[in-house]
């Protein structure tokens, strides 16, 4: 990578990091990191969900795996500590994948 576009890529990180979604995750993310066992419960529901997600075949599957999925998991979401984080990293990620698409569109990829 020559020098100006490393240089781009480093400023455009800044840029990111500046961004209100980036600094919502960041505060909700060391929030939770001071409750480790809530931090563990929000890992294990982010693995499953994309496993649930991942393996989801419509034309096997019914919508009613997805709402047994999130009837068995409502206590867990219901922890404000637990929801903040993942609606925050939810929204951030969101922010990433939209930088991404736009990216991915200006180049003709």
């Amino acid at each position: 990578m020559d020098g100006r576009l490393y240089d781009d890529v480093i400023n455009f990180t800044e840029c990111i990091k500046d961004t209100p979604e980036y600094r919502e995750y960041q505060e909700k993310k060391h929030r939770i990191e001071q409750f480790p066992e809530l931090m563990e419960k929000a890992e294990l529901l982010k693995g499953q969900n994309f496993e649930l997600y991942e393996g989801f075949d419509p034309e096997r599957d019914s919508i009613e795996k997805i709402r047994k999925f999130a009837d068995k998991n409502e206590e867990i979401l219901m922890e404000p500590v637990i929801n903040d984080y993942l609606t925050a990293e939810a929204a951030f990620c969101r922010m990433l994948r939209e930088i991404l698409d736009m990216t991915m569109e200006r180049i003709n990829f």
